[in-house]
């Protein structure tokens, strides 16, 4: 618990708290905007193909997601780059390292660290940003159509996977930088990661839990090797 508290005060909490503040609000005013294209789309000449993503709950939901695991992975890979790229392969090294505190037990408060704030702060802000959208659509009479009759349980368990997910993301990615020792490496390793399971997500709207529940069990497989692997090389790293 104790080196859980010397993490957060060490990574100042508060400009993570402002970024995703920020992630929140840049969500808001996507979800709100897909709204409104659905209502162009409804009315104008655009084909249902065209309007299929945002012609029903499930499809709006599926969008956010996606968007929401684009910007929380990236801010997993900043803050895991920071408290553990940064300080393993820079001048704090030697003193992080002298600690009389199993380096494992460092490296493991340092993940779930991580881990919880992007879960938590995913989880929270896809969450209000689609409770915020569903009210707004009953304010301006913009009612796209429900496919499901337990939307709410939908939004929850979609969420919290895609918390879990983007953790994962962070955690491989920081995996990459350790190897390449280098910050940037560790921010363009989740880029990338993004860029291709962005698309996988809104693949099928109707099953966005189930698509959420398997590419998450599969990266937080993988992301629990690269943990292993990153805790092997840091408890072999001479001061």
């Amino acid at each position: 618990m104790n080196l859980g508290r010397l993490e957060l005060m060490k990574i100042r909490l508060s400009t993570y708290l402002w970024a995703i503040l920020g992630i929140f609000v840049s969500l808001l005013s996507l979800g709100i905007l897909f709204l409104f294209i659905f209502q162009i789309e409804a009315g104008g000449s655009g084909t249902s193909e065209e309007a299929e993503l945002f012609a029903n709950w499930n499809g709006l939901l599926a969008l956010t997601t996606a968007l929401a695991f684009a910007c929380f992975s990236i801010l997993a890979a900043v803050i895991a780059a920071k408290v553990i790229i940064s300080e393993y392969c820079g001048r704090n090294a030697v003193i992080l390292l002298s600690y009389p505190v199993n380096r494992k037990a460092i490296l493991g408060t340092k993940c779930l660290v991580v881990s919880v704030i992007t879960t938590v702060s995913a989880f929270i802000s896809n969450t209000l940003v689609i409770g915020i959208m569903y009210i707004s659509a009953h304010i301006f009479g913009i009612m796209p159509q429900m496919d499901t009759e337990h939307f709410f349980f939908t939004v929850l368990f979609s969420g919290f996977f895609m918390g879990i997910l983007s953790s994962a993301v962070g955690m491989i990615a920081t995996g990459f930088g350790w190897k390449k020792r280098s910050v940037v490496a560790t921010i363009v390793c989740s880029l990338l990661i993004v860029c291709v399971l962005v698309n996988c997500i809104t693949i099928s709207p109707s099953n966005i839990i189930w698509v959420m529940l398997a590419i998450s069990v599969v990266f937080v497989i993988i992301a629990n090797f690269v943990y292993h692997v990153l805790a092997n090389g840091i408890e072999k790293m001479e001061v």
